[in-house]
């Protein structure tokens, strides 16, 4: 027997060496042992190298379970003596300070004096006494702070590199003679040290005439010279775009400045790589549909129109980030613009030394040089030069212009190109300096003047220097009430008046619905057929609105009608329509196809002839989501209405009178399903909660069939699946029968211990409410509907406190608190929110949130917002330092939300994403539902891929998705790539804090030949396309997106798979002479071509068709009852 053999280790080594980690893990395994990546009840012995990388949450199991927590010298030295030894001599002693506090609190419940708190609450909130009194031990913990002055010789160390998190500025009230002052600060250190936080006092009897840089700028007034001098600014800016647009400024979205910045980076790299004219005048013809130009529209490119265009990009997004600060005011005053600029303007008196200095030194430094660079301002005909304070640090001169730099030479901070003189041969004609990186520059002064030959104008713009007065009603007067916060009926769709209808209401029966299935793992291929008969005099064009799973994509359209069998293609979607309406004017046949939403298809029916029975053939793919540990197959038996309508109201012609058909409830015996299945390891059982069902089956297939007289209601079709080793991560291989292309899916179901632990009480959570002006109308609205449902489902399991920020921030509370006692005021905290707090600055407000970062659990953050934030590039990297321990979770609101922020600001803070469609308000309580579920489940974050090719001159391999979010409990990741001979991959990804590397195999099993996952990975690459992240920057994301179009469209025609530039269209050539039969086409003939019977040879299984519907509807069903989560309120 193997050395390891029945031994399952949890392996946490945070200082082991790789190489030496990766060594540990192989000698467990290649000795029979399991290194388990989750800690749990499976595991029995825990390595580690140290006591101190052991989790709040992880002592607790170990405790739980009674596990041994054991040095690696235990495996290493068992390896070598070829038998398991004795634990006792390997134990790590794992008992602390801290250990000994949480039992301490344990018994402080437990106590006398404390079991009758315990006991009132043990019904509905038996934890909470735990955490109410870990605040009072906190609390308690304040008397006991050393206060030490400056002289105290036994002052701790700290370190001088620190921040200040939060800081009070004190005024003496009963001090007579002179204002006295104290400012309490709390300073944090961000290295490691005894003491990584300070309280510290200044006190001072001045006037307090020095103001934080940030309260200086928000002053309440500014002095004629600033305001004037912003209003010049301000009015150059606007008169220079409205002179080059041909629209207002304020009619172009940032999404568009974003999808310009990247065709400009596409046409830049198009440039440096030598491509021809007319592909590049292509390129900036895309660029100037985007920003419409009156003027200077040239399509001769050079890197210094590039240059110039960008310069215009970045003044649009200048511009309309600063219209955040004064959305709701059309010409917000002289200070409202003063702070938009976000710095501290002040005016040099011109009597003054500073003046007289700053003036010497420009007329020192030669400024003719830089006058060169400077034209008269169209407003008052001045000039402007700036005069800044550089930090050149270590300088290389040239001689000679150097067109290749990008960054300062290796070992360099700058680069100085040296003055041409007598004695000197240089390129330059004046001393030139170059610096690359914004912070190594600083504007100190900006000076106005004039030359001779300038003709100055009067420029008296009309000057408001007070900010706008709110005119808003009052609060109390305007707030909405509660009632007006609820989420749409989830069940809404349900109620949708059900049979095929005209515009007058007349229905008309859809006589069946039958399903051919074809299930391989997590994925489906389904072939649809519907049947329906216009019952009309006239020919008619139908439109029939189907609903199918967001993950799903048609590829297969197929009509039967008069004898004929007519088979759509899949066409660029201006093409298609106008064959559809060429088709219809010509009295010929026609059927189009589009995808209106995520979950609604439309089949446009045209030229319908009278008593004509038409037979649909839709086949489609889609993934399967995986619940309660099965895998489940659903199909929806409805939409919600407003889809419906949109998608009933759209006009693709006008030469036939329309009818308008929505999903119907079939007619008795008019539905049935007929489905194979096919999993890598055995099946355990099969269920449905909503049919009653046949089932034949192998270990690893299986065959089901509904029984006959079936029918489709409103809960739709609904399978489970239950299968061995449903967590083992797996890899599938596909050859196309008629080119050399493969196809891989990779799927990796990380496994959790999905009991909520206690872990959840020293956890904190905090929901970030925009409050920017971009949010108001229904953006806001809808922020909060979603903040005050997402306060219901959490309930009291973690200590919660919630932030309205802007340009700045408000805190419900200065710390995260339960609030079972203020409840009420939380509630009006969010709804009294308004969108009036300027720029969506969220870099403040997380840099704060890290400063104090939890000392024990983790921290979840829930971001409620538009995704239009300021300095991307600094949020970013908060973030990613902070993702230890602080997970950052995003909702995304509002028509014009930036999806690929907030989907990437989830993507580094290990947590996810969920858009809250206006279009699809009945999913609204799911996606809720699903953050909260998130947020109390532990995380696989970092998940990357690397796929194994064995020819060193492989092209780079296709993934979708490119960039991997986060998994949580009962969440499943599928990864597709288009990978020619490739059948392992190495995955990686970080499980409770550890390092998971696996190398993921194709078994002979799960290698196949067809086109079902080339189909879902090219879908794949179109949702990715759509609504992934194909770059952190959202420049080279939308540069990407332009670069990747012609290829998504070429997927899209080639596996038959629709997409937003792509339909489908077919036509049915007509005779004039024609008659049109009455005869309807044969459904059953037509249905037996589809076989999905793999399994011929077996008899169906009686047992199960006797007992699995009522026990397996009933297990499901009981299952599926929604989790009573204790509500707010």
């Amino acid at each position: 027997m193997a050395i390891f053999a029945d031994c399952v280790f949890f392996v946490k080594v945070k200082y082991l060496p790789i190489q030496k980690k990766s060594r540990l893990k192989a000698c467990i395994q290649e000795n029979g042992g399991v290194v388990n990546y989750a800690l749990n009840h499976k595991s029995t012995h825990v390595l580690v190298d140290t006591a101190d990388v052991l989790s709040c949450r992880d002592r607790k199991t170990i405790q739980k379970y009674q596990l041994p927590v054991l040095c690696a010298d235990f495996v290493w030295k068992s390896a070598e003596k070829g038998k398991l030894l004795q634990i006792d001599a390997f134990k790590v002693n794992i008992s602390q300070d801290d250990t000994s506090d949480r039992r301490q609190d344990v018994e402080n419940v437990s106590s006398p004096e404390n079991k009758n708190a315990t006991k009132k609450n043990e019904n509905d909130y038996s934890n909470l006494t735990v955490t109410e009194d870990s605040e009072r031990r906190i609390e308690s913990k304040v008397g006991t702070l050393r206060y030490y002055s400056e002289n105290d010789q036994d002052t701790p160390f700290f370190p001088q590199d620190f921040e200040v998190a939060k800081y009070s500025v004190l005024e003496k009230v009963n001090s007579k003679e002179s204002k006295d002052f104290v400012v309490v600060e709390l300073q944090c250190s961000q290295e490691r040290c005894e003491f990584p936080f300070r309280l510290y006092a200044n006190f001072s009897t001045s006037d307090g005439t020095k103001l934080h840089l940030e309260e200086a700028i928000h002053s309440s007034a500014i002095c004629q010279e600033v305001s004037d001098f912003v209003e010049l600014i301000w009015a150059e800016a606007i008169g220079h775009l409205d002179s080059l647009l041909l629209e207002s400024v304020n009619n172009i979205s940032l999404n568009d400045v974003s999808k310009a910045e990247g065709i400009l980076l596409q046409v830049k790299n198009a440039l440096d790589e030598g491509a021809g004219e007319v592909a590049l005048q292509e390129m900036m013809m895309q660029f100037y549909r985007v920003i419409r130009h009156k003027t200077e529209i040239d399509y001769k490119v050079s890197k210094k129109l590039l240059s110039k265009k960008q310069d215009l990009c970045q003044l649009i997004r200048d511009m309309l980030n600063i219209r955040e600060t004064n959305i709701s005011c059309p010409n917000p005053s002289s200070l409202a613009k003063y702070q938009a600029l976000r710095c501290k303007i002040e005016a040099v008196d011109w009597r003054s030394s500073e003046f007289r200095d700053v003036e010497q030194q420009v007329l020192k430094n030669n400024y003719s040089a830089s006058i060169k660079y400077s034209s008269p301002s169209e407003m008052d005909g001045t000039r402007l030069l700036a005069v800044c304070d550089v930090a050149l640090g270590s300088c290389l001169d040239l001689y000679e212009r150097d067109y290749s730099l990008s960054n300062a030479p290796s070992g360099f901070d700058s680069v100085h190109g040296v003055r041409k003189t007598g004695g000197i041969s240089s390129d330059f004609e004046d001393d030139e300096f170059v610096v690359y990186e914004t912070r190594q520059v600083k504007i100190r002064y900006v000076v106005k003047f004039c030359l001779a030959e300038d003709k100055i104008k009067q420029f008296q713009p009309a000057v408001g220097m007070e900010l706008e007065q709110d005119n808003n009603e009052p609060e109390s007067q305007c707030q909405l009430q509660h009632e007006s916060y609820e989420l749409p009926n989830a069940n809404l769709s349900n109620s949708v008046k059900t049979g095929l209808q005209d515009r007058l209401g007349n229905r008309v029966p859809l006589e069946g619905i039958y399903i051919k299935a074809r299930i391989i793992d997590f994925v489906a291929q389904v072939v649809m057929f519907q049947t329906y008969t216009n019952q009309n005099s006239k020919p008619i064009e139908a439109k029939y609105v189907f609903p199918l799973d967001d993950k799903a994509a048609v590829c297969g359209f197929e009509a039967f009608i008069n004898g004929k069998h007519v088979i759509g293609e899949v066409k660029e979607k201006k093409q298609a329509h106008r064959e559809y309406r060429k088709a219809i004017s010509q009295g010929d046949g026609a059927y189009l196809m589009d995808q209106d939403a995520p979950d609604v298809f439309v089949i446009s029916v045209g030229n319908l002839p009278p008593n004509a029975t038409v037979v649909i053939k839709i086949t489609y793919i889609t993934e399967l989501s995986f619940q309660h540990g099965c895998i489940t197959f659903h199909l929806p038996a409805s939409v919600s209405p407003w889809q419906q309508d949109k998608a009933l109201n759209e006009k693709t012609q006008d030469t036939i009178k329309k009818v308008c058909v929505k999903r119907v409830k079939p007619q008795k015996n008019g539905f049935s399903v007929d489905m194979s299945i096919e999993m890598p390891s055995s099946i355990e059982r099969i269920r449905s909660w909503t049919h009653e069902l046949k089932i034949k089956k192998t270990d690893c297939k299986a065959v089901i069939k509904t029984v006959e007289n079936s029918s489709l209601d409103v809960s739709g079709f609904v399978l489970d699946i239950w299968i061995s080793q449903v967590y083992l991560p797996r890899m599938w291989v596909e050859k196309h029968p008629n080119k050399m292309s493969e196809a891989c899916m990779l799927v990796f179901q990380p496994e959790f211990e999905t009991a909520l632990e206690e872990e959840h009480l020293c956890s904190e959570f905090i929901i970030l409410l925009d409050c920017s002006n971009s949010m108001a109308g229904p953006a806001l609205h809808q922020a909060k509907q979603i903040a005050l449902r997402v306060l219901e489902l959490l309930g009291f399991r973690q200590r919660v406190n919630v932030v309205k920020f802007g340009t700045n921030f408000t805190e419900f509370s200065s710390f995260s608190m339960n609030i079972i006692n203020d409840v009420e005021s939380l509630k009006k905290f969010i709804t009294s929110a308004t969108a009036t707090l300027g720029n969506t600055d969220l870099w403040k407000t997380l840099r704060y949130l890290s400063l104090l970062f939890p000392s024990q659990g983790h921290r979840n953050i829930l971001l409620i917002s538009d995704g239009h934030i300021q300095n991307e590039s600094v949020t970013f990297q908060i973030v990613k330092d902070n993702v230890q321990h602080t997970r950052l979770f995003t909702c995304g609101v509002g028509s014009t939300a930036n999806r690929h922020m907030l989907r990437s600001l989830s993507q580094y803070g290990a947590g996810a994403f969920e858009y809250f469609d206006l279009k699809s308000k009945c999913n609204w309580e799911t996606k809720i539902q699903s953050q909260v579920s998130r947020i109390l489940s532990p995380g696989c974050s970092s998940v990357s891929i690397k796929w194994q090719q064995f020819n060193t001159g492989a092209p780079e391999p296709m993934q979708a998705p490119a960039q991997i979010q986060s998994l949580f409990n009962n969440e499943r990741l599928l990864v597709y790539g288009f990978i020619p001979h490739c059948t392992q991959a190495t995955l990686r990804a970080i499980i409770n804090d550890q390092e998971l590397q696996t190398v993921v195999s194709t078994t002979e099993l799960q290698k196949t030949t067809g086109t079902v996952l080339h189909k879902l990975a090219a879908r794949a690459f179109i949702n990715d396309y759509e609504d992934g992240i194909l770059h952190e920057n959202e420049t080279e994301h939308e540069m990407k997106k332009q670069t990747l179009k012609n290829m998504i469209i070429q997927l899209s025609l080639e596996n038959s798979i629709i997409s937003q530039f792509t339909s489908f269209v077919a036509v049915e050539k007509r005779d004039a002479n024609e008659t049109c039969s009455a005869d309807a086409p044969n459904i059953l003939e037509i249905i037996a071509q589809e076989d999905v019977d793999f399994l011929p040879y077996m008899d169906w299984d009686q047992k199960t068709m006797e007992s699995d519907s009522l026990t397996g509807g009933l297990a499901f069903a009981l299952s599926n009852l929604p989790l009573n989560l204790p509500s707010v309120g």
